[in-house]
């Protein structure tokens, strides 16, 4: 059986994806339904690797599947990379590509016209065009923040909106167990530092004597040890 692969991409850890999986829903794409796979990456128009979509174009997707994503931007920095991974999906891998927003729907080996390529083109220029307008405002944006001596970022001795408190630890665990979701998806949710819940879930392991989520959480819930010795 063929299967789907909807590729949601984010360009930070703590930005929700769950804009892009709301959409991918809406049209009837539900992850581990019908065979169909959610994967999920952080990237940023800079990062030059990707290492999670290049295992899934290079080694994952096999022919007559299908790649599915609600916006060019979520699969291609530039029309030079667009025009490649379309040949290198449709001709090489044999597979389907369907993107939302421009209203894409390629078939694996089918031919192209000039006015669908041109289309396509036009696509790519336009999504990197906008990247390029919300990069440059957020350089200006920081140029006047420096120009008006207001500093970047977190103030020193605020809290991180609690994102590494006891709290929204077990609420991590908690999304990771019910939903039954890794530790990449369910940090991105709930806005825990995955470096640092990570950390965190290995002084469990060793403190409770157990890899077990189920147990891990129980057991947290009962401990009174202040948090910040545990964290620390």
């Amino acid at each position: 059986m063929n299967k789907t692969y909807c590729v949601i991409r984010v360009s930070t850890d703590y930005q929700t994806y769950e804009r892009q999986a709301e959409i991918l829903k809406e049209h009837g794409y539900i992850n581990g339904v019908d065979n169909c796979e959610y994967i999920e990456e952080t990237y940023t128009g800079k990062t030059v690797k990707r290492p999670i979509f290049d295992d899934l174009i290079h080694n994952k997707i096999q022919k007559g599947d299908t790649i599915v994503a609600t916006e060019l931007s979520r699969i291609s920095r530039s029309v030079k990379d667009w025009s490649e991974l379309v040949d290198f999906l449709l001709y090489k891998k044999e597979a389907n590509v369907i993107i939302f927003k421009e209203n894409m729907h390629l078939k694996a080996n089918g031919e192209m016209d000039a006015m669908t390529k041109f289309i396509l083109n036009m696509s790519a220029i336009f999504a990197q065009f906008e990247r390029d307008i919300i990069s440059e405002r957020t350089k200006e944006s920081l140029r006047a923040k420096k120009i008006n001596g207001t500093k970047s970022g977190r103030p020193i001795g605020k809290p991180r909106s609690n994102w590494s408190s006891k709290e929204n630890f077990i609420k991590t665990i908690e999304y990771m167990i019910n939903n039954n979701v890794g530790q990449a998806k369910a940090t991105l949710l709930c806005h825990y530092p995955k470096d640092t819940f990570q950390k965190d879930i290995k002084k469990c392991y060793i403190k409770y004597n157990t890899k077990n989520y189920q147990e891990i959480l129980e057991k947290i819930k009962e401990d009174t040890t202040a948090w910040e010795l545990f964290h620390d």
